[in-house]
């Protein structure tokens, strides 16, 4: 059965090979499939037209950005992003689906308590180095925030369009999830984490270099001394 009043925005770049898979399963969630693109050139257009599914280009800065281009586009009341690389497990959607209903304002997925083929060490130093960041950011966030999230960065996460619209978010980078969770906190959301296991992408290799985190750390740093935007 479909899930009337949501949206499904999956995030793309250079992603053809994995929304062969992810497409057809969330077209099973949802009639609303908005595939927002980074420029792939790689198919990636031609596949959406050919399932369905609607297609938009964001304007080339960006995760956050592709992210409020799909919240415009959107047709219903709840969003979830997914992001193109397949290591999403689109069988929570239910789940994240359920506690929108529930009135909860933002559901964030967390990769500690559901599990991770990366930060479970499953890929030897490189996803060792990944898993230790994580574990470091979410404990700085926690003390800086008076919070108690087991995961920050992890993008699998529901919120109604007009939330996300509240938010008013800047971030265009991958620190767009923690612009998120922190407009959330000062805009007192009611916020609710749940398990979800985090799989190896199906193919290509992830776009997240490890210097990233430095940016992270110093953003949290920031926002926690300037709350106000």
């Amino acid at each position: 059965m479909k899930l009337k009043k949501l949206s499904i925005i999956i995030l793309a770049k250079k992603e053809y090979q994995n929304l062969k898979f992810i497409i057809p399963r969330a077209k099973k969630l949802s009639k609303d499939i908005i595939v927002v693109d980074g420029h792939s050139n790689d198919g990636t257009k031609q596949l959406c037209k050919k399932l369905n599914v609607r297609f938009y280009l964001d304007n080339n800065t960006g995760k956050g950005s592709a992210q409020r281009a799909g919240c415009k586009k959107a047709k219903n009341k709840y969003l979830i992003f997914v992001d193109g690389d397949g290591a999403h497990d689109l069988k929570d959607i239910r789940k994240i689906y359920a506690l929108l209903e529930k009135n909860i304002d933002l559901v964030i997925c967390s990769r500690q308590t559901g599990g991770s083929y990366d930060l479970n060490f499953q890929d030897g130093f490189k996803s060792a180095i990944r898993a230790s960041g994580v574990i470091f950011l979410v404990s700085l966030f926690n003390v800086l925030f008076n919070t108690r999230f087991t995961d920050i960065l992890y993008s699998f996460k529901g919120i109604s369009k007009k939330k996300f619209t509240l938010l008013k978010t800047k971030q265009n980078g991958f620190a767009i999830e923690i612009d998120i969770l922190i407009r959330a906190i000062v805009n007192q959301l009611k916020i609710h984490e749940i398990p979800s296991r985090e799989n190896a992408r199906i193919y290509g290799k992830s776009k997240l270099s490890t210097i990233v985190g430095f940016y992270f750390i110093f953003y949290i740093i920031y926002k926690s001394i300037f709350k106000k935007w």
